[in-house]
């Protein structure tokens, strides 16, 4: 029996229709539809590795997932795109696939991890970003959030940043960036991105929230670092909708993965 490959996707994905990543009971997740994907080709039963936990809701533009099968029905990186895209449903996109070695784990692996979230900061709602953004439609003060995020750039207990049942063993995260842009982007006027060794349950809404009740005059900056400092989940602002958030780019060593230019989505 030939030795089983291991091979690496490059997805986008809708999760309006998904309970998140991870497979549960009964209920539609991103894991299993690619799990039950590739047992349609192959007729076996594999694990597919995901770079995070994607909560429900939560959308992708490029995402990574590792999976290891000995079938020789698929030989080559292109016959695997084109076999799982014809039996996936199509708010599931497998946009690039490449072999990796043997260790190589999607979510192991990685050293940090950005994503984005879409804020539409318009009086009125577009008809097309009901599930796409956050729709906003009082005046933000950018300058007063971007104030608000460097206190939280580095590393920090974020403690007060996390879900209440977030099973993370440690509330040590490294923040890399937040940067905050106002452009035209996917339904969006405002993006915020965040980048990190790696997130809480939750923390990127959190601190979304936090940081559009500071843009909104309803907390300071004072009021972030308080937050922070204490440690208490009371003291930070609301999570953010699910629907906002986008899991952007996924980062490993360097040399380790390479993807082609033209189907990063930026």
């Amino acid at each position: 029996m030939p030795s089983a490959q291991n091979w690496l996707l490059l997805l986008t994905y809708d999760g309006t229709c998904y309970q998140g990543w991870q497979v549960q009971l009964n209920l539609p997740t991103i894991e299993d539809t690619l799990e039950q994907a590739v047992k349609r080709l192959t007729g076996e039963s594999v694990k597919v590795h995901g770079a995070g936990r994607t909560d429900s809701g939560v959308h992708a533009l490029n995402f990574t997932a590792n999976f290891k099968t000995s079938t020789e029905n698929f030989k080559t990186p292109e016959k695997w795109r084109i076999a799982l895209n014809a039996v996936l449903p199509n708010d599931i996109v497998v946009k690039f696939v490449q072999t990796v070695s043997p260790d190589f784990h999607a979510r192991h692996s990685a050293i940090r991890k950005r994503y984005r979230y879409l804020i539409c900061n318009l009086p009125y709602q577009p008809a097309f970003s009901r599930k796409q953004s956050w729709w906003i439609n009082q005046p933000l003060d950018i300058k007063r959030m971007e104030q608000a995020a460097q206190i939280l750039i580095g590393e920090h207990d974020f403690s007060a940043f996390r879900a209440a049942n977030c099973s993370s063993p440690s509330p040590l995260k490294n923040i890399r960036e937040i940067l905050i842009s106002k452009k035209r982007f996917r339904y969006s006027t405002l993006q915020i991105e965040f980048e990190a060794n790696s997130f809480l349950q939750h923390m990127v809404r959190i601190i979304t929230g936090t940081l559009v009740e500071v843009g909104q005059g309803r907390k300071n900056v004072d009021d972030v670092a308080e937050a922070l400092e204490s440690g208490q989940r009371k003291l930070a602002g609301i999570t953010a909708p699910a629907h906002g958030l986008y899991s952007l780019n996924v980062i490993y060593p360097q040399g380790m993965i390479k993807w082609p230019k033209e189907v990063i989505d930026n």
